[in-house]
């Protein structure tokens, strides 16, 4: 049972992902991030043909899961299952985060200790730029 809620939680991350690449597809906004070689006008295509075919795969993909999820509620020995591993989850998440307390401890302290030396330098700074600048009568 935790494998198909696993599967369900995948299958709406992908979903929500391939929603962002078809939004970022429609709108054009995709760039080429390598800078490496300008891409031809053919090549361009393809690849935002295959955006689009991608976009459509998902969002296919996205109403079988939501399917899924529909008759995952309406089942209650799922919906049950599914709650036992929410469950787990959060125990396990709650012993993960006691496990290391002490190291999320020294990480916010070192993280303080920075903070609080930049605001000292920027109050630094803003004093040494008030004693050079003349105040004018």
């Amino acid at each position: 049972m935790s494998s198909r809620f696993a599967f369900i939680a995948g299958a709406l991350l992908v979903s929500l992902v391939g929603q962002s690449l078809s939004a970022q597809s429609s709108k054009g906004t995709l760039r080429d991030t390598a800078g490496a070689k300008p891409h031809t006008s053919a090549a361009t295509t393809s690849t935002d043909s295959a955006l689009v075919e991608l976009g459509r795969t998902i969002a296919v993909l996205a109403t079988t899961v939501q399917t899924v999820v529909e008759e995952t509620a309406k089942n209650p020995e799922i919906r049950a299952a599914a709650v036992q591993t929410a469950g787990k989850a959060v125990s396990l998440a709650q012993r993960t985060l006691e496990e290391n307390r002490g190291e999320l401890e020294r990480l916010l302290a070192e993280a303080s200790r920075k903070l609080a030396a930049a605001e000292a330098a920027e109050r630094a700074k803003a004093a040494e730029k008030s004693k050079v600048t003349p105040s004018k009568p």
